[in-house]
């Protein structure tokens, strides 16, 4: 196992028996962080606030066994490795463990502390290639969207101008909440308006403007979270992004809602936070003002996850205390950056949408239209 020098995995040992625990406790504090708990309830409690690479438990316990202890483990946290200590008594039960709890190991008692240790340090080394795996999937993922939403917003710039703004708006709302793994909401939220593509230039630029929509306007605009869904379901591993895409128009409190679908906290956390992010942005731009736009959703309580909407304002305020805008010459752009207002050509074709990203690729295009003189060369922008 590779690990940095002075380095201990943290494990957690669950027995009913106390003096056995310290016996394990003496036996492996020199190779791993140990921590210790008397039951299955303790042992679950630890966890919420513990991070932890492996779990060693004991079969036989009062309240709670091991193998139910492990299944719920493995409901809870999946990423952590599970080791079951047994009897000879206990094959049928360690068996249920497998199937129930997927343990890494079952090791029948009296266990060598030798082989104990050996076991638990190949169950770190699992955690280890499991965490990374997944760490390395997250990057990939977030890489991947953000090269094709760049792309796409070459093309679409205030579709995917609005985009990014509403990408931000749930990325904020995230910190906010202490989402711990946000990547797979933000990822939610890029790829909510891909359908865009579908929409006539007129609709976009009353999306962008905040025109009055006609009926035939809401429904070619209503099209897109289906569109996008459906692209989106063809990716392997992003079936639930897809899910919450689908269901990003739906009221919390169901209310209008299609037969079957979802309500309440069995919505999708990414199709919660989408609907409040998206809101909040088509009513600051129809509205021209934030706090408009926060106290219109307010007054429809229903339509929004309390926990949700309560983060999202938590984040408003923390960002507007940030960096002020800025003019700076187009030359001086850098990646990073935002766009604080439109940019256009000089005959008022939009380039830029507001609240998109700076990148290499877009600073390229602007460049191309400033060497032609077909750009205004300041252009306002945020850090």
């Amino acid at each position: 196992m590779t690990t940095q020098p002075g380095f201990q995995p943290s494990i957690l040992l669950v027995d009913d028996e106390e003096a056995i625990l310290d016996g394990l406790r003496r036996q492996l504090r020199k190779r791993f962080a140990v921590h210790t708990a008397t039951g299955g309830a303790a042992a679950l409690e630890l966890l919420e606030s513990q991070p932890v690479s492996v779990v060693v438990s004991d079969m036989r316990m009062p309240q709670m066994d091991g193998a139910t202890f492990l299944a719920r483990v493995r409901e809870r946290h999946p990423d952590v490795v599970r080791i079951l200590l047994t009897g000879q008594a206990d094959t049928q039960s360690a068996i249920a463990a497998v199937n129930d709890g997927q343990v890494y190991r079952f090791l029948t008692k009296p266990c060598s502390p030798i082989v104990l240790a050996d076991e638990i340090a190949g169950a770190v080394e699992m955690n280890r290639l499991v965490t990374a795996e997944k760490e390395l999937l997250a990057i990939t993922l977030r890489r991947t969207v953000e090269a094709l939403t760049a792309t796409l917003s070459l093309a679409q710039p205030a579709a995917f101008a609005r985009a990014a703004r509403v990408t931000r708006t749930v990325t904020e709302t995230a910190a906010a909440m202490g989402l711990a793994e946000p990547w797979a909401v933000e990822i939610t939220a890029m790829l909510a308006h891909l359908g865009a593509v579908t929409l006539p230039p007129e609709l976009l630029h009353k999306l962008n403007s905040g025109e009055r929509l006609t009926d035939a306007d809401r429904a070619m605009e209503a099209r897109v979270a289906t569109v996008s869904r459906d692209l989106v379901a063809a990716i392997p591993r992003l079936e639930e992004v897809a899910a919450s895409i689908g269901l990003q128009r739906v009221r919390f409190d169901g209310a209008g809602r299609e037969a079957g679908e979802p309500r309440g906290e069995d919505l999708p956390l990414g199709a919660r936070m989408l609907r409040a992010a998206a809101d909040l942005d088509a009513e600051t731009t129809r509205r021209g003002s934030v706090r408009e736009a926060v106290d219109v959703m307010r007054a429809d309580p229903g339509a929004y996850d309390p926990e949700v909407l309560d983060a999202l304002i938590r984040s408003l305020d923390l960002h507007a205390i940030g960096a002020a805008p800025r003019k700076i010459d187009l030359r001086d752009l850098e990646p990073g950056m935002v766009v604080f207002d439109d940019i256009e050509t000089v005959d008022g074709v939009l380039l830029v949408g507001r609240g998109t990203v700076v990148s290499e690729p877009l600073i390229a295009r602007l460049e191309n239209h400033l060497d032609q003189d077909r750009v205004h060369a300041p252009v306002i922008v945020r850090a």
